[in-house]
């Protein structure tokens, strides 16, 4: 990102080319990280641009409806809940579970959509049995990865996702406004395109009266210029993943968020997240319920350990980059602070 920042400001637009071949190593790269092809990966801003355009890019009917789940960060949820003034049900299911979401699917159901992980407390969806659902009811499957992509597998092959949007700037330790949204070539042309300008159509090398055909690939839902900064950013830190092994990132992440896990439980602190561990996300309560869950926010920041109060949780994020000894740290301010 340095590099280009460098390149920009010393040459202009000179080497245009070679910011647009980097265009064509992300998609790549994004590609390799979900088992898609380059031609199904467009680059968007973030995860709300690509959940609000299969939202609104579906052609809708009076009565038809969409099944999501109560575990659903924003991003996921008001999209879908803006369409009901057109006539759109959103029913939600109270868990991941395939069971409790194929029991809200009717003939009228025309997407399922799910977070990969939940953002709060972690837990994991079975996206294989949820897509096998979705395959076998016909059903359109929708997936919120930002909490997975980087470091759980996603596999959207084996899992039958007809959608999926994701940007950079968590586990992937990318740049924020540098997002993947996979559509597969079979769902391409279902999606109404809701923006079009210069880079999504077949201009011919034309600019004036030029075609307005949508290009054939994914490239349509990219309609003008990109964030190629981010793009720099967001294909060396998949790249990163991809030499890594996301299973190697994986059985290290969730290895040291089990040790949290069993640390917090340890000082009288209640592990809200599904048990056992598996993801890197842990949601806790302390044991001093009088202390709030901000407050003990801000004072762990105040040591330089970063949570995020999230739906009455005080949530901890452990990477691959994390280890036993900032383990311990965190139990050991803890302790100081609530008195456990």
């Amino acid at each position: 990102m340095e590099q280009f920042v460098r390149d920009q400001r010393d040459y202009g637009a000179l080497h245009w080319k070679k910011w647009y071949a980097e265009d064509a190593r992300f998609r790549e790269s994004a590609a390799k990280l979900i088992n898609a092809d380059a031609e199904e990966i467009a680059i968007l801003k973030n995860t709300s641009e690509g959940l609000s355009f299969v939202a609104q890019g579906i052609r809708w009917n009076e009565g038809d409806n969409v099944v999501t789940t109560a575990l659903e960060f924003s991003s996921n949820w008001t999209p879908w809940k803006r369409l009901e003034p057109r006539g759109v049900e959103c029913r939600v299911a109270s868990s991941f579970s395939a069971s409790d979401i194929e029991a809200l699917i009717d003939d009228r159901t025309r997407v399922v959509t799910v977070s990969a992980v939940a953002f709060h407390n972690g837990a994991v969806a079975d996206l294989e049995a949820i897509g096998e659902v979705c395959a076998r009811r016909n059903v359109r499957f929708c997936v919120d990865a930002i909490q997975a992509l980087g470091v759980l597998p996603l596999d959207v092959r084996a899992a039958r996702v007809d959608f999926l949007a994701a940007d950079g700037h968590k586990w992937t330790c990318g740049p924020e406004s540098a997002a993947i949204f996979f559509v597969a070539r079979e769902r391409r042309d279902e999606l109404e395109v809701l923006e079009t300008g210069w880079t999504n159509v077949d201009r011919q090398g034309k600019f004036i009266d030029c075609s307005v055909e949508l290009l054939p690939s994914a490239r349509r839902f990219e309609a003008g210029s990109l964030n190629t900064a981010g793009v720099y950013g967001m294909r060396a830190a998949i790249d990163l993943a991809l030499e890594i092994g996301v299973d190697v990132i994986r059985e290290h992440a969730v290895r040291v968020a089990t040790l949290l896990a069993e640390g917090l439980q340890s000082i009288g602190w209640n592990v809200a997240s599904p048990l056992p561990i598996r993801s890197p996300i842990v949601g806790a309560t302390p044991p001093d319920v009088e202390k709030s869950i901000r407050w003990i926010h801000g004072k762990l920041e105040e040591k330089g350990i970063i949570t995020a109060p999230r739906e009455g949780l005080v949530r901890f994020s452990p990477h691959y980059y994390n280890d036993e000894d900032e383990v311990q740290r965190v139990i050991d301010a803890l302790k100081g602070l609530t008195g456990s």
